[in-house]
């Protein structure tokens, strides 16, 4: 009986634990991306701009922050929306832009499989950066890739809300090569992840592809194109390594 007891108060404690541990590693994500906001902001704060330049209200600029979530889209929406570009041709561009995400999320599905309410709102954080820091963190979990998303959503809407309300006095942050910031912070980002062979070479191979299909397609077809390459590059290698 008094095992009986002890089993049950486990079981009932369990959801509490799992709770503690998820925010826990929700914390974790969220904090670990932060560095990249030292990107992310100022790119924010230049979408901010480009928009009201192009003609968006205050609302609409701050509003595609939040709906989209999604730099190379919003910025070449706003590019073509300035040019007058017809709506398809928006949103062709704003999915090409984005197709790596596709990687990203079959990725991360295989190594925390969710439930669908999880996929649905891993879905809307996922980043690059928010996949690189949650993998980095050394286990892929789905609290931790939602922490680190949110945290780039945060810092993302708030470059987004200093563009649109002090960015004319704000320094052009291409002067000052602010624009190498986001980069940087990337690779800052990628580094730590190539700990292996296979890995050096997925990076490589995808870092030579990406730069010559760049010339010649658009940037979310280069991506991906990139990301296939390594992937393909980095399997062999594996392969080559465990025959050894």
């Amino acid at each position: 009986m008094a095992q009986h007891q002890s089993t049950t108060r486990q079981d009932a404690d369990h959801p509490a634990r799992q709770l503690v541990e998820n925010r826990a590693l929700f914390t974790r994500g969220f904090i670990g991306l932060m560095p990249l906001w030292a990107g992310a902001i100022p790119v924010g704060i230049a979408y901010g701009l480009a928009a009201r330049d192009a003609g968006l209200s205050i609302v609409e600029t701050q509003l595609m922050s939040l709906l989209v979530f999604s730099a190379a889209a919003q910025v070449s929406a706003v590019s073509l929306l300035d040019t007058g570009a017809p709506t398809i041709v928006l949103l062709a561009t704003a999915l090409l832009l984005n197709v790596q995400l596709l990687l990203l999320g079959l990725a991360a599905g295989r190594e925390a499989p969710p439930r669908w309410p999880g996929r649905l709102l891993g879905a809307g954080f996922l980043t690059e950066g928010a996949y690189g820091v949650a993998v980095g963190s050394g286990r892929l979990t789905l609290p931790g890739l939602i922490g680190a998303g949110a945290s780039m959503y945060v810092a993302w809407n708030l470059g987004t809300a200093l563009g649109v309300s002090v960015g004319d006095a704000i320094p052009n942050p291409r002067g000052i090569g602010i624009d190498l910031v986001a980069p940087l912070t990337f690779l800052a980002v990628l580094v730590p992840l190539v700990r292996a062979r296979p890995a050096a070479v997925t990076a490589l191979v995808a870092g030579a592809t990406v730069l010559l299909l760049a010339r010649i397609v658009p940037t979310g077809v280069a991506v991906l194109g990139a990301g296939l390459a390594g992937s393909i590059a980095g399997a062999w290698a594996a392969g080559r390594i465990g025959a050894r």
